[in-house]
């Protein structure tokens, strides 16, 4: 049966319209704790020359809003409404599913106070309490979808990716507090730094690639065929990336903590074999997709060159992946003349090739896309938000040259401060159109 008709209208069914308050829960975090305070972080960071000159808890509190409050919030919304949808199928337990968002927010908002008190008590507690709030609404999240999912009478060849992100995203959910505590009560500096060093970048790992790479592959082998008229991944490509990109994740965040904590540096090395799986998966599924070949007419709308973008964004984000252990050994060690084989800002400016460059656009094109088909609005009437997908192309990559740059040019700290509010601005415009297909959608009658 198929009960999850657009209706539109205020009193349309909980199931029919429950993406409207993730998504706009998503908004205010973006406008609050995500972008606007990570462009105030960079401009002071910019101010100060250095990429210490801003208290860490205030990275990590922003980090956490960006991937639970931006892209986890997101990705629920987004499950919950379309997943039936493409399955044909009613949603479970609409209630319970919305039950997950005020978990969320609650849970966020009480872990950046933790962060920004700490040391002072009673942070510890409120950290490890806002937690099991954001884990119990993960649960929540999982056993929603699953339950749904498992009702089609026809399995989704999408389902795998579905069902391992879901996965990642408990394992977030789980550890989130342990790396809380790690990070917030270290006894000394030392401490701190190993734990950041050793547990930052594989948990980041999780949330990133686990989380949400393997969620948009998913939704993008759904979508862009019917949607675009592209072409569908062979069934050998699908299976690759299922099992290849969620194996290169797995391995690469094992291979990278016990290279950090054994001290054995063969399990970086080995770290490499993760980083070419996922450069070649960058490169392979877009020619899977034949995306950039002419796409006719009636599919055609403003939602193709932010999912065009975003897939460039993730070839330049894997390359920066893969190159950079020649870069850091090669080019960064001999230059400082230090011990320290590690450029933040280098690794600052990948992860941001992949967050804002592919996360982020890939957002933006979905959600450009989905809204007005949930409103029921003509999207071909609609803005073609040009000057957001500038911005925010032109933001990215002032931010990544300008931040890479900092390695050689100190003079480049002057700049990259501004890359910051480029791409607010861009996704304030985004937002705006957002909020208003899904208001048009709210009255309809």
């Amino acid at each position: 049966m198929h009960s999850n008709q657009s209706s539109g209208h205020a009193g349309a069914p909980l199931a029919d319209k429950i993406y409207r308050p993730f998504f706009i829960s998503a908004l205010v975090t973006i406008f609050t704790l995500g972008c606007m305070w990570g462009a105030i972080n960079l401009l002071l960071i910019g101010l100060e020359e250095t990429y210490h000159g801003i208290d860490y808890s205030w990275v990590l509190a922003h980090g956490h809003a960006m991937v639970f409050g931006f892209i986890g919030l997101f990705i629920m919304g987004f499950s919950f409404q379309a997943l039936p949808r493409f399955a044909e199928i009613s949603l479970w337990n609409p209630r319970l599913a919305f039950s997950a968002l005020p978990l969320m927010i609650i849970g966020i908002l009480l872990q950046t106070v933790a962060h920004l008190i700490a040391p002072q008590m009673p942070y510890l507690l409120l950290g490890i309490a806002a937690g099991g709030l954001q884990l119990v609404a993960v649960v929540i999240f999982a056993l929603v979808v699953v339950r749904t999912l498992q009702s089609a009478s026809v399995k989704a060849n999408t389902n795998g990716f579905i069902y391992t992100a879901i996965g990642w995203f408990l394992l977030a959910a789980i550890l989130n507090p342990i790396i809380f505590t790690l990070f917030e009560s270290a006894a000394t500096k030392e401490d701190f730094l190993f734990y950041v060093s050793s547990f930052n970048i594989p948990y980041r790992d999780i949330q990133t690639l686990g989380i949400a790479v393997i969620m948009i592959l998913g939704v993008s082998i759904h979508i862009l065929p019917r949607v675009y008229g592209l072409r569908e991944p062979s069934l050998r490509w699908r299976k690759f990336l299922l099992w290849g990109v969620n194996g290169a994740v797995l391995f690469g965040i094992i291979s990278f903590t016990l290279g950090m904590v054994t001290g054995v540096h063969w399990w970086h090395a080995a770290n490499g074999i993760s980083y070419i799986i996922l450069l070649v998966a960058a490169i392979g599924t877009p020619i899977q997709f034949r995306l950039f070949r002419r796409v006719s007419d009636t599919n055609r709308d403003r939602s193709l060159k932010f999912i065009r973008a975003g897939y460039l964004w993730f070839i330049v984000a894997m390359l920066l992946l893969t190159f950079g252990p020649y870069y850091m050994f090669s080019i960064y060690l001999p230059m400082t003349g230090g011990e320290n084989p590690f450029s933040h800002a280098y690794f600052g400016a990948y992860r941001h090739a992949l967050t804002v460059g592919f996360i982020m656009m890939m957002i933006v094109g979905i959600s450009a896309k989905i809204v007005p088909l949930f409103s029921g609005i003509d999207i071909r009437k609609t803005n073609s938000l040009w000057i957001v997908f500038i911005l925010l192309n032109l933001g990215n990559t002032w931010r990544i040259t300008s931040q890479i740059a900092t390695d050689f040019f100190p003079k480049a700290f002057d700049i990259i401060g501004y890359s910051g509010f480029i791409e607010l601005t861009a996704l304030a415009l985004w937002g705006y159109e957002l909020i208003k297909n899904i208001r048009a959608g709210r009255i309809k009658p």
